[in-house]
């Protein structure tokens, strides 16, 4: 069995994709979502899985775009799935919410297809995320100085439920299993737009020889399994003495000065990430480590993350909450999305 047909199996067996349920398949056109389109339907007589495909069209790249979106369409109408798509203005989100075209375009994708997920009664939505990705993160990451959660990259399952299961499969063998069956793929100019920092990422994995490259991914590999361990040790030694009161994150100060300096820090993040903006990480990293700075002293402080949360300890209670002078203006809590996702499912 083929790389990304195994990856699907994989995926079912471990219930990330639950056999016979409805699930949504995000495909832009592009070789990965093109893979995933076709590995899925060739497993989904025997997985059980009722497929469907959704296309967001983000508004930009004009006809190019409107090419991707009819290639996919006639894509789901050979294989018989059901098929829907949404047209998005992601320039204005990005400029409307202060967030870099590719923030914002990450945004109202993910948007869109819980729309169409709901639409449709599919119970879960997979996107082509693959190896490649995770390692591309990795090294974002590492250049803005991002913690544990960037650095090991994207998870199989999102906290919205939007999962991954091709995340261990390679660039290398997706584009084997296009060739194989005679499948072309949608390509985006723009993915060779030196000018993006992850597209100058990209090219230097591309140019990476086997010995680095397998050096990282073993580097990335590890993490992964710290970052698993921390959010286990988080799961079980504090969030369940977190507190939500009137608008408020209430958590025994003690509890993160006990804890270890990675599971300090996630626990800080998860405090703080109701309150943060829409495609925002809640803080810096500098910020965070400022937090923690202040809660070794033992001491009380008042701490304001970008002019936005404010981190307040009073004698044995560490307290997160919008900022008043947020709060006055009726800002709007949304949960934070994957900053580091790649465009699986764009166009």
């Amino acid at each position: 069995m083929n790389a990304v047909c195994e990856g699907l199996s994989s995926a079912a067996a471990s219930g990330l994709l639950r056999r016979d349920s409805s699930i949504l398949l995000a495909v832009s056109g592009g070789a990965d979502s093109m893979a995933l389109l076709h590995g899925a339907a060739e497993l989904a007589p025997q997985a059980g899985w009722r497929l469907s495909v959704g296309h967001v069209h983000h508004g930009w790249r004009g006809r190019e775009a409107d090419r991707d979106l009819a290639y996919v369409e006639e894509h789901a109408r050979r294989l018989g799935l059901p098929f829907a798509e949404r047209h998005r203005d992601a320039r204005a989100a990005s400029k409307a919410l202060g967030l870099s075209p590719e923030a914002g375009a990450r945004l109202v994708r993910y948007e869109a297809l819980h729309e169409i997920a709901a639409e449709s009664g599919a119970r879960a939505i997979a996107t082509a995320h693959q190896q490649d990705d995770v390692l591309e993160s990795h090294l974002l990451a590492r250049l803005r100085r991002g913690g544990l959660a960037l650095l090991a990259g994207p998870r199989e399952i999102r906290e919205d439920g939007v999962v991954r299961p091709l995340l261990g499969v390679s660039r290398a063998e997706i584009l084997g299993f296009l060739s194989a069956r005679g499948i072309a793929h949608r390509r985006d100019a723009s993915n060779g737009d030196l000018r993006l920092l992850r597209c100058r990422v990209r090219r230097e994995l591309a140019e990476m020889g086997p010995e680095d490259r397998t050096r990282l991914s073993k580097e990335v590999a590890s993490l992964r399994a710290l970052r698993t361990a921390v959010e286990s040790e988080l799961s079980e030694t504090i969030l369940p003495f977190v507190r939500s009161v009137q608008g408020s994150t209430l958590v025994a100060a003690a509890l993160l000065e006990e804890a270890g300096a990675d599971v300090a820090r996630a626990a800080l993040e998860r405090l703080a990430d109701p309150f943060a903006r829409p495609g925002r990480p809640p803080f810096t990293g500098r910020e965070r480590e400022q937090i923690l700075r202040l809660l070794a002293s033992g001491k009380d402080f008042r701490f304001e993350a970008g002019r936005r949360i404010r981190f307040e300890r009073r004698g044995p209670t560490l307290r997160v909450r919008l900022s008043p002078a947020t709060s006055a203006a009726g800002a709007v809590y949304d949960s934070p999305i994957d900053t580091l996702d790649s465009d699986a499912g764009a166009s």
